[in-house]
């Protein structure tokens, strides 16, 4: 929820950069209005001369009130008014500026209580002191709420506002010097300002019209009637002022409430550059910055997960990152896939750099798209070598046959990648296949700051073995004896003779992969 940018000059400007003032001498002008109706229900034998007195005071004290708070609020505010011309013109302000600035932003609602209650504190004791009945009672109550009024008046015009304005990323709590006061205080004073303080006060109103009674100074037969007046105006006043007071305060909770509650449906849609808008340093304020803090965390998060992603499957990525691969390895039953270019070597020595990378690249993403295609696992790239595995590290049934149908799709690939190369004016690739299946010991093997998701295992060896036999006997898909005697009803292979291998004691019998059953 971005606030519309300010122009300088417009209307908007104005209100905005003066809505803190405004705003507290309305408050007071509305404050000043009920003292007096105040005033008038308790001391109505009051003679004109002095009515006449009071009235002429009373204008004179609130001329001088209010330019104690025009004065005051624009020396205070001369920072933040600075800093806002230097936003609003596309200039940034200095940092010292800019920091005073801030920390005056946050503390003027408190600088408002303090003003306030020195103007009502100060004037309740004047009228106290000529002799006016419910003087003091009245000029503090009246200020109590006027203050508590004026403060969240005050929240609400910069919080709304000017907070966005000079705190874009939030950060609020990092200011240092700003005061902040929690909920459970802000809520007490706003239980005190609209039920505590006007109730004190009506009992105060029915005590003093008691007293004017015994004193003698309101006759018996209207006392009843004079109390219901008093009361009932009182009431009246303190209803409409806590009713625009309570609607204030939850005006001040619920956006930046549900301003959090949007980041966080944002969030959980997998938005992690969504940011909740900070307008306050309280309780809710802390929890939209931790909510911030917590996206830009799963943010970083997610970049490692796909960087990580990039260099490792998003399976062995996601098995490693549930923890659900045992750091002290587990058996498993899989296929093992090896291919390896024919001739290399050779094309190396022909081939500039470049051209060869991009032939290499081209031949090892083709074969990638293939393997993973059929459920298969590319574990590691070995110069031109490719090692891959079916049925780990997620176990995946008949993982034998997807392996099979692999490497007929790889062969069928490579036709079509070397048809494209050929048309570039480069020379046909050929590779060797071979596959093995059985138990493998699968880990996470390495040094204790870098380890990688491997098998190892007679099956492994076994399999890149076979690998190595397919120049031997011309072919580009060999099998292992154990596969043929258990896919020959879906695949037609054709037996090599049985060599020895490095690395095992007895013979091994292999067949050649030459086409699917229909």
């Amino acid at each position: 929820m971005k606030s519309k940018p300010l122009k300088p000059g417009s209307i908007r400007y104005f209100f905005i950069i003066n809505g803190m003032l405004l705003g507290n001498m309305a408050v007071n002008l509305a404050a000043d209005f009920i003292a007096d109706v105040f005033f008038i229900n308790r001391n109505f034998d009051v003679s004109e001369g002095v009515t006449a007195i009071l009235t002429q005071m009373d204008a004179s004290y609130g001329i001088i009130c209010t330019v104690v708070i025009l004065v005051g609020t624009l020396w205070y505010e001369r920072p933040i008014r600075k800093c806002v011309k230097l936003i609003t013109t596309q200039k940034t302000p200095p940092q010292e500026l800019l920091e005073t600035a801030q920390k005056r932003l946050l503390n003027e609602p408190y600088m408002v209580v303090v003003m306030d209650t020195f103007i009502w504190g100060f004037g309740s004791f004047v009228y106290a002191g000529m002799g006016l009945h419910g003087g003091l009672s009245t000029g503090i109550a009246t200020g109590l709420i006027a203050a508590m009024a004026a403060f969240f008046w005050a929240e609400h015009a910069s919080q709304h506002h000017l907070v966005p304005l000079f705190f874009p990323q939030g950060d609020l709590s990092k200011v240092k010097g700003a005061k902040s006061i929690g909920l459970q205080v802000r809520l007490a004073a706003l239980v005190c300002t609209v039920s505590l303080v006007p109730l004190a006060f009506i009992h105060v109103t029915i005590y003093q019209f008691q007293q004017m009674q015994i004193r003698g100074e309101i006759p018996q037969a209207i006392l009843a009637d004079k109390i219901q007046q008093a009361v009932a105006a009182e009431s009246i006043l303190f209803m409409i002022m806590s009713v625009l007071i309570a609607l204030l305060v939850g005006h001040n909770l619920k956006r930046p409430v549900a301003q959090i509650i949007q980041t966080m449906g944002q969030i959980k849609k997998g938005d992690f550059d969504a940011r909740a808008t900070i307008y306050t340093t309280d309780e809710i304020g802390f929890s939209g910055e931790t909510l911030n803090a917590m996206a830009e965390g799963l943010k970083e998060r997610e970049l490692i997960k796909d960087t990580f992603g990039r260099y490792v499957d998003t399976r062995i990525r996601d098995e490693i990152l549930k923890g659900e691969i045992p750091l002290d390895g587990e058996l498993k039953e899989a296929t093992i896939l090896f291919a390896d270019l024919r001739g290399f070597t050779p094309l190396v020595e022909k081939t500039p750099p470049k051209e060869l990378i991009h032939l290499l690249n081209d031949y090892l993403t083709a074969m990638s798209q293939v393997i993973e295609g059929h459920g298969g696992l590319v574990l590691q790239f070995i110069g031109d070598e490719i090692e891959a595995v079916f049925g780990a590290p997620v176990y995946t049934p008949d993982h034998t046959r997807a392996a099979l149908n692999a490497a007929l799709a790889m062969r069928h690939r490579l036709g079509q990648l070397n048809e494209i190369h050929a048309r570039q004016g480069y020379t046909a690739l050929h590779h060797g296949i071979g596959i093995h299946t059985g138990t493998v010991l699968a880990a996470n093997i390495g040094s204790s700051d870098r380890s990688a998701y491997s098998l190892i295992g007679d099956t492994v060896n076994l399999a890149s073995r076979i690998q190595g036999l397919t120049k031997k006997f011309e072919t580009d898909i060999l099998v292992s004896e154990t596969i043929a005697a258990k896919l020959s009803d879906t695949f037609e292979f054709e037996v090599m003779p049985i060599v020895k291998v490095k690395g095992k004691s007895v013979k091994v019998r292999t067949s050649s992969l030459i086409a699917h059953i229909q």
